[in-house]
């Protein structure tokens, strides 16, 4: 049996999956370009209060969601502050 590691088949396989992990993650926390936003249906937004902060394009009413916290509960806000 080889041994892992760099002239393996297994292991040059298993580095080049892990380094494209990799590149992937650092893209995730530093984007370098930009990244097509999540979209939905206005009738399919989740419960905001299930993501905090977060953000999707809702294609019906062509607006960007954000789950904001209004006055200690959450709620999906357009980009502006304005209802949906």
């Amino acid at each position: 049996m080889k041994p892992l590691g760099p002239g393996s088949v297994v292991g040059d396989e298993l580095l080049a999956t892990l380094q494209d992990i990799a590149a992937a993650i650092t893209e995730i926390e530093a984007p370098t370009k930009p990244v097509q936003m999540p979209a939905v249906l206005n009738a399919d937004l989740p419960p905001a209060e299930n993501w905090p902060g977060c953000y999707i394009f809702v294609t019906d009413k062509d607006c960007i969601a954000i789950s904001t916290d209004v006055a200690g509960t959450y709620t999906w806000l357009r980009a502006d502050g304005s209802a949906i």
